[in-house]
């Protein structure tokens, strides 16, 4: 992993861990002279800005979802024990007491999760999941006015439509994964890929500069890591582990190759890119992979 892509790593798990964190200003706002639950729910709006600032298909910005998740769990116990035990006030302190416990606890987990940097859901989440379906849905009919041959249209819609694919299935291979170090590549990777994602979304034409990647890329990594994972679980023999290596290496150079065909995007340059892919399609090859 480059400098850059560990300074971005980094900086994903920093903001991912503010998120969670930012759900302990629900106490000093118990300061306002407000219902504690009213209070607990104004709350929310600190994970909602971050996930407001950004990248939306980031791990920082699907983390907030869940911290503005669990702010909801929170405001919702507190209204319900508040409703239930207003009238006694040992059980309503003894409540709000197991309530803050339990939040600690949570909390806790999801900072230890984050700092590692490995997606954390809270129990029966649906935030990110109500949230992903409107950002991955895209409005075709609007998207296919940009393109004068329907064929490339319906060309775009299908690499976008595997994109996806492909992202669910590595994101579901890096959960599997022991290796701390290989499941960091994992995660550079599917930020990555998510941020081109994006800029093809809002910018359909571009698709045309990154077809040679889509048509490879995202099919070969969802191979390396199945095959990482096939050797992963045989014996820890010499051959086993220089396997492991050659492909780690190997995923390491797929990101970087990743990275820079989303920054020519991004800077609209094009210059050598075909080139640089047609390289590195030969380098896996040459290895066997």
């Amino acid at each position: 992993m480059t400098d850059v892509q560990l300074e971005q790593n980094q900086e994903e798990k920093k903001w991912a861990r503010r998120a969670h964190i930012s759900t302990l200003l629900t106490y000093p706002m118990a300061l306002l002279p407000f219902p504690f639950y009213f209070s607990s729910l104004g709350a929310m709006v600190y994970p909602f800005v971050m996930w407001l600032s950004r990248s939306k298909s980031s791990y920082s910005a699907k983390q907030s979802l869940e911290a503005m998740y669990l702010q909801a769990l929170l405001s919702l116990g507190y209204f319900g024990f508040g409703t239930k035990f207003g009238e006694d006030r040992v059980l309503l302190v003894f409540s709000y007491v197991f309530m803050a416990f339990l939040h600690v606890v949570f909390l806790g987990i999801a900072i230890y999760r984050t700092t590692i940097g490995k997606p954390h859901h809270y129990p029966f989440s649906f935030f990110p999941l109500l949230f992903s379906s409107h950002q991955t849905k895209e409005n075709w009919n609007e998207l296919k006015k940009k393109f004068e041959d329907k064929v490339e249209f319906s060309d775009y819609k299908t690499q976008m439509e595997k994109l996806d694919s492909f992202r669910l299935s590595t994101e579901k291979d890096a959960k599997s994964l022991t290796d701390t170090n290989i499941q960091g590549l994992c995660n550079e990777y599917l930020h990555s890929l998510s941020d081109l994602r994006v800029k093809l979304a809002e910018d359909p034409l571009s698709y045309r500069k990154a077809k040679q990647f889509l048509n490879y890329f995202p099919e070969t990594v969802s191979k390396i890591l199945s095959q990482y994972i096939r050797v992963n679980q045989n014996a820890n023999t010499p051959e086993a582990e220089k396997r492991k290596s050659e492909l780690n290496s190997l995923l390491s150079e797929v990101i970087k190759t990743t990275e820079q065909v989303r920054n020519k995007l991004k800077a609209d340059e094009t210059l050598n890119l075909d080139v640089e892919i047609t390289a590195m399609k030969k380098n896996i090859e040459f290895g066997g992979y």
